[in-house]
């Protein structure tokens, strides 16, 4: 693989991330209003399943995004494995 095609390959992959960012967060639908404030009656079941997919969506198309601008994986998503690895100072002198 030629470096061109390496650089058209990367650019290609972000591309697709970036796109698969957007579609979650159109899954997701839009953000809560904030000033519609609480609810008023005990959201159903139903209603906090969907509420926990939505959230999830929405982390998951930010993860992207940070990967992106930053080129590092968010701490959460990390493995033990690359804590470890990625550790910082102060958490290797303890």
């Amino acid at each position: 693989m030629t470096p061109r095609t390496m650089h058209q390959t990367e650019a290609q992959l972000r591309a697709v991330l970036a796109t698969l960012a957007e579609r979650w967060d159109q899954l997701a639908g839009p953000a809560p209003d904030p000033s519609e404030g609480l609810f008023v009656d005990e959201p159903s079941p139903a209603e906090y399943a969907q509420h926990g997919r939505t959230a999830t969506y929405r982390r998951a198309a930010a993860d992207i995004r940070e990967v992106l601008s930053t080129g590092r994986i968010p701490h959460g998503l990390m493995s033990d494995a690359e804590l470890e690895q990625h550790s910082t100072p102060e958490e290797n002198a303890s």
